[in-house]
């Protein structure tokens, strides 16, 4: 599963001021309204609170994977976001996320889900990507760093 695919340059963020986690939430729910995925924000904020009201999506190292599923959405969409300051997201290590990954999938695409969930834990598990992110610049040079990231590891 190449992440790159579902993650548009439009949908990298990075120095974004974003305060706490909530408003991580507000902030992927305000581009998909904006972006026409779905008719409200609240379908995708609200989705998001409730899958971390079940478990903190923060999995540790400045990692936070928040996701959801819509059954409005027609393709699945990845929101990489670097805030500008680290953000408290009551990781599984009690360290604040640097690095947010936000997965949004059409409701019935589990096959789907799971791939994107492992393809982006793998990743993520990539000191490569986690420096590209953390030192990129500019948008367009990191998600050209992303696909050649994921290329090489797809032939190894």
């Amino acid at each position: 599963m190449k992440i790159w695919k579902h993650l548009s340059a439009e949908h990298i963020f990075l120095g974004i001021s974003i305060p706490d986690k909530n408003s991580v939430f507000q902030f992927v729910a305000d581009i998909c309204k904006r972006d026409h995925f779905v008719k409200e924000a609240a379908e995708i904020y609200n989705g998001m609170l409730a899958r971390e009201e079940m478990a903190s999506t923060g999995i540790g190292k400045g990692i936070g994977l928040p996701h959801t599923t819509n059954p409005n959405l027609d393709d699945a969409h990845i929101f990489l976001i670097r805030p500008e300051k680290p953000v408290d997201f009551d990781a599984l290590d009690n360290a604040p996320v640097d690095i947010i990954l936000a997965l949004l999938i059409p409701e019935n695409e589990t096959t789907l889900h799971l791939q994107i969930l492992a393809g982006l834990s793998r990743l993520c598990k990539e000191p490569k990507f986690l420096a590209a992110i953390r030192n990129a610049e500019d948008v367009e040079s990191l998600r050209e760093e992303i696909i050649n990231l994921e290329e090489k590891m797809a032939i190894q």
